[in-house]
């Protein structure tokens, strides 16, 4: 894929990807820090995927007040764990036992597993509705933009009597943990992503989904860095939760690797940057959002959706 084969709808999606994968973030359980919400979240997926391989299964575990019971869970290894997030075994097996501490997750010599308990709590119920709406939110910013004009989704094969908030928790969280996985492979590692994806959206914020062609000599439709707004070290590391000097260390280490640029006191992320990693990740952001509102679809959240006045616009 060259630079001119990125099409306008193609980078506007990704725009609003890298939108619900923040939202996702700042979203999180803020008793737990960064990395160990990571290790929850994959371990919750892993845990669930036997429990929800089906439509029927999804469906049965939709509504909010029925999340998987344990006996439908699977354990999984703290190797697994580490394999899928590219860590260290013995960082994993510090931080899993930390979490078993805390009583957020069960650990044995069969493996780890969340708790069904986790899921019977206020503060869940809230994070799946949050989740939901962030979905929904996500499917008319797409849908705004005739995303979904070439991608038509299905028709559920039934109607559910109860909205499926937890289908779509668990179909997005499966999204954003792919296509941030793929993100975090162009940046080096989790904490890097997390900088890189905050300084781009806070260049940019204020202008926009819409991603007219560009006139440059890349041909490629994005945003010319002279109308970028750079971000200081200080407020991204307010934004991104990540204390001052690991920001500034991070920051000058993704400087000298072509990542981020100074400009003006501030850094942003050059257009050259964007298109070496939108050409990479357009295909695989196209393929898993297409799964992500197929299945929405599917479990009847789609339809839901449409029967509701949305609760906020986009920016």
């Amino acid at each position: 894929m060259n630079p001119q084969a990125l099409t306008a709808l193609e980078s506007a999606a990704l725009n609003i990807s890298r939108g619900a994968l923040l939202a996702v973030w700042q979203g999180r359980d803020k008793s737990l820090d960064p990395m160990d919400a990571l290790l929850v979240a994959t371990i919750i997926q892993a845990n669930v995927d036997v429990a929800t391989s089906g439509l029927d299964e999804q469906m049965a575990f939709g509504p909010l007040d029925r999340p998987p019971p344990d006996m439908a869970r699977r354990r999984v290894s703290i190797s697994r764990v580490a394999d899928s997030l590219d860590l260290r075994f013995e960082t994993v097996r510090r931080r899993v036992n930390r979490l078993k501490a805390k009583g957020v997750i069960v650990a044995d010599s069969a493996g780890v597993i969340v708790p069904e308990s986790y899921f019977r709590t206020p503060a869940n119920a809230a994070t799946v509705t949050a989740i939901d709406a962030l979905a929904a939110l996500t499917y008319r910013r797409l849908a705004d933009l005739d995303y979904f004009a070439g991608r038509p989704l299905p028709s559920p094969p039934c109607h559910p009597s109860e909205h499926p908030y937890r289908a779509v928790a668990r179909y997005f969280m499966n999204y954003a943990l792919r296509v941030g996985g793929e993100m975090r492979l162009l940046c080096g590692d989790y904490m890097n992503l997390l900088l890189v994806l905050n300084l781009s959206y806070l260049n940019t914020v204020d202008l926009g989904d819409a991603r007219a062609p560009s006139t440059d000599t890349d041909g490629a439709p994005l945003i010319p860095d002279a109308e970028k707004t750079p971000i200081s070290i200080a407020a991204l590391a307010r934004e991104s939760g990540v204390p001052f000097e690991t920001t500034r260390r991070r920051l000058a280490k993704l400087a000298e690797n072509d990542i981020c640029r100074v400009v003006g006191g501030g850094y942003i992320v050059p257009a050259d940057t964007i298109i070496r990693f939108a050409v990479t990740l357009a295909p695989v952001n196209e393929m898993n959002l297409t799964r992500l509102y197929r299945n929405c679809a599917l479990v009847g959240a789609v339809e839901g959706w449409q029967a509701k006045p949305p609760l906020s616009k986009a920016s």
